[in-house]
């Protein structure tokens, strides 16, 4: 098959989320199993507008940017329809176009009026949970009828966990029959290394001992860094040497860095950023434990990468189908006194944290990329069948 893959975001592009590494995942994994595929996605500074990596064809669309992030979004899906047609002209036809996300919709409506192409739309999560299960008005109104028009053009859609399956039948009205359940995927070999902790926790200033729980993700609502650090003053309380490394970017980092000033606990935060490929997976290596706060979650590909890293987890209630209490992980519901006490239980008592974690790589071993190309095939061939 020839498979165009659409994403504002890439590990060979833009890297913003979990949506980055999905759809290079992806996209790589689909080429071994024998489809041609061409991912057309956002251009980083110093990049060029194409290139072939992993076998794969990367499409590096500039568009006019815009200061309103509707507008500019409809002006990546007009570059993104642009060098599709240009690239079928050139080099023959597509079997499948698959936008990933909200912010691909139009570029795949503008597609499909035109060429009547095969069409699969995956939600990695819906906007009502992306703002932490609130209903908004306004841009974020906008959005929810973009993500329910991408149902509509769609004639498959995907849904990244049950989680998700469930909220866009329920906020959307979508039919069972037209969703496909396709969770995440991990790659396990990226973890396999060795290395010594102490190597990532000295340059942060962190002592050899000191016990480290790790967040990964946006610092958005959504995610709840700010339930993870209301709960560190209770957690230092009964560990005074614990730290908290806090990995990822957004619109609340400078208030939770002000935050751990005024609770007093700035000496036990890092606030570290962005972490490119290498060094994200050093800090899982180096880290006790992960903590994923989440008020809502559609599907935690941090879960499965702190498992691949055999790290054990503590998690809210709020999705998490595939975390079995007290076996490969810890629930807990989604403030910051439950919070301490998951992180307390596991800094307590080590030796059982690594039990979960080694059940937990267990898990994610049934989560290879492999098996989910093979998955979205299926999918792919049910609907050129139609």
């Amino acid at each position: 098959m020839r498979i165009a893959l659409f994403s504002w975001e890439s590990l060979h592009s833009i890297a913003v989320g979990g949506v980055a590494p999905h759809v290079t995942e992806l996209a790589a994994a689909l080429q071994r199993a024998g489809n041609e595929v061409h991912v057309f996605t956002r251009m980083g500074k110093r990049q060029g507008h194409y290139e072939v990596i992993d076998g794969v064809h990367y499409h590096r669309c500039p568009f006019d940017t815009n200061p309103d992030f509707m507008a500019e979004m409809d002006n990546m899906c007009h570059s993104f329809a642009y060098h599709f047609f240009q690239t079928e002209n050139i080099s023959g036809n597509f079997d499948i176009v698959h936008g990933h996300d909200w912010m691909t919709v139009n570029a795949l409506a503008e597609i499909k009026n035109a060429r009547a192409k095969k069409t699969v739309f995956t939600l990695h999560s819906t906007e009502y949970g992306r703002c932490g299960n609130v209903f908004h008005d306004g841009k974020s109104k906008d959005i929810r009828n973009l993500e329910g028009y991408g149902g509509f053009v769609a004639d498959k859609l995907i849904a990244a966990s049950e989680t998700i399956k469930k909220e866009a039948e329920w906020i959307y009205n979508f039919d069972d029959w037209k969703i496909a359940m396709i969770p995440n995927g991990v790659s396990l070999q990226k973890f396999n290394e060795p290395i010594d902790p102490w190597s990532v926790k000295k340059p942060h200033g962190v002592g050899v001992w000191d016990p480290v729980c790790l967040f990964v993700g946006r610092m958005v609502v959504q995610k709840g860094a700010d339930l993870l650090l209301e709960a560190v003053p209770a957690v230092l309380a009964e560990f005074p040497d614990a730290k908290f490394f806090f990995v990822g970017d957004g619109y609340m980092r400078s208030d939770l860095e002000h935050r751990a000033w005024e609770l007093g606990v700035q000496h036990a935060t890092h606030f570290l950023g962005y972490a490119l490929d290498g060094d994200l997976v050093n800090f899982y290596k180096a880290c006790d434990m992960v903590c994923i706060p989440s008020r809502n979650e559609p599907f935690g590909i941090v879960a499965l990468e702190a498992w691949a890293a055999g790290k054990p987890i503590v998690v809210t209630h709020n999705g998490f189908d595939y975390v079995w209490h007290d076996v490969n992980g810890l629930k807990v519901y989604d403030n910051p006194n439950s919070i301490a006490w998951g992180i307390k239980s596991l800094f307590s008592d080590l030796e059982k944290g690594r039990g979960m974690g080694s059940n937990g790589r267990k898990t994610a071993e049934g989560f290879s990329w492999d098996n989910i190309a093979r998955m979205t095939m299926g999918v792919y061939e049910e609907i050129l069948r139609w």
